[in-house]
Parts: C-alpha cells; structure tokens; sequence
C-alpha cells in the first residue's frame, strides 16, 4: 500500500473542494441490460445538470446495452478510444447511485501520471439472494492472479493505494488504455477467465491483473461512498435484524445518557 492522503468529503451539497487546474474532458460510461434503477437515473441526471456549477468538465456520455459485461465494456473502450475526444472515462454501474460531490472529488483527485485511476468505495455481497448479505467494500488487495482480498475494515476517510477495486465507480485517464493496448494488441482488457481451479474470474479482476503487470498504479479514497442498488427480502431474518439493531441503539443511547448524569453529578 501507499501512502495515505485525507480528503474530507463534506457531507451537503455544495463541494468544500479546490478543484485542480483543467485537467482535460471526462466521458462518463456505463453498460446496462436495457433497464436501470430510477436511483442510478437520478443520480446521472443530478450530476450531469450541476456539473457546469463545479467545474467537472463532462463532455461526452456512452451507455453500451447487452447481456454479456465483458464484451459491453470492451466495446465501450474501444469506442471511446476510437472515436471520442476526451481524456477521462468514468465507468459507472448501472446499479450504482452516483452524486455531484463524489464526482468532483474524484475529479479533484485525478492525476495522469501519478494516480491515472482513481475508485470510489461502495459495498458488494458474495450472496446475491441472502437476506442478510454480508457487506464487503468493492476495494482490493491482491493475493494472486486469480485471487483478491476485500480492504476490511475500511479504513476512515483516507485516499490510499489499491491492488484493485470494483469497475462500478472508477475514472480512469486514456493513457492506462493505451498502455494496455501497447503491450497487448488485439486482447480484451476484460475477458472473463477460468482461473487454475476452475474458478470463474470475472471482468473486473482481469482488467486489474493486467494494470498490476503493466505497473499502473490504483487509489481509492474511503470518503468517496455510493450506494449499491440491491434487492432484499422483507422477511423474518431482516425483522430479527432491524429490530435488535434498534434495541442496540437504545441500549447505547441510554447509557450515555447516564454516563452523562454520571459525570455532571461529580462535577458539582
């Protein structure tokens, strides 16, 4: 790991950044089966309309529909390459709720040289149909060319250097592409692989297994939070699960209350 750097993302809607001199136009892309979730359309919208306010110079959009999320990200690089004028690309998931602050301070962030990619946090399950999923941050160390570690716990707050992370909120600057492409000509940057054991390794960890080799290095600041649209089920597992939560709380509130009382009575 690098060293680390703190940001402090406010929490409102107006940026408390110094935004870095004109850095070059950002393309923001996403890949999706024909439908998306009306948060990550919200979200897109908010974004593309406050922009100007922030000084994040979008310029372009690529939206590539289909079933099969390797071809549909390298078809989306290809083209934006190929054809489109600008210097950044900010691959979103479809399923991910984006807002103008996390934008701007991956904006903020971005270096060509010295942080090329630069990925937000937000938090995946293993178990896509369990009740209680088990959270793990979309950030990685790596372990092997068919292996990675979540970044657990998450650190607070702070810009550090990753192995990897999720492709589902990450600006990356065009010259990683053409490196990519330089050392590999004609190979998918995000062909799904069968690892040594017969293990599926999806996208996202081919893409930054070849960064990894190319030397490119990876950073994601923890302050930079999205949302994952997920379904769940409202049943007796998550009732169980709230409602002691909320006891939890109350419990806790309570004895601060008294440590309070506690402390106000030896002070008189």
């Amino acid at each position: 790991m690098g060293k680390k750097k703190n940001l402090t993302i406010p929490n409102n809607n107006k940026p408390n950044l110094t935004l870095k001199p004109h850095k070059g136009k950002i393309t923001i892309a996403w890949c999706d089966n024909g439908v998306v979730d009306g948060m990550f359309a919200e979200g897109l919208m908010t974004v593309g309309i406050q922009a100007p306010q922030h000084n994040i110079p979008i310029s372009h959009i690529i939206r590539v529909q289909g079933n099969q999320i390797g071809r549909q990200r390298q078809g989306l690089v290809d083209h934006w390459l190929d054809n489109v004028d600008s210097d950044w690309l900010l691959f979103v998931d479809s399923d991910i709720q984006i807002d103008t602050i996390m934008v701007a301070a991956l904006w903020e962030l971005a270096d060509a040289k010295t942080r090329p990619i630069v990925s937000g946090v937000y938090f995946i399950s293993k178990k896509e149909e369990a009740t209680l999923k088990r959270p793990t941050p979309c950030i990685f160390k790596r372990i092997d060319d068919n292996t990675i570690s979540s970044i657990h716990p998450l650190p607070d707050n702070e810009l550090i250097q990753v192995d990897s992370a999720g492709l589902g909120l990450v600006l990356i600057h065009k010259s990683v592409f053409l490196t990519l492409r330089e050392k590999s000509p004609g190979d998918s940057f995000f062909g799904e692989e069968l690892g040594t054991k017969g293990e599926f390794v999806g996208e996202d960890i081919v893409f930054f297994n070849k960064v990894f080799k190319a030397g490119i290095p990876v950073h994601a600041h923890t302050g930079i939070l999205a949302r994952h649209i997920k379904r769940f089920s409202l049943d007796i597992d998550y009732y169980a699960m709230w409602w002691t939560m909320e006891t939890m709380k109350q419990k806790l509130a309570e004895y601060e209350s008294n440590q309070g009382n506690i402390s106000d009575t030896q002070n008189n």
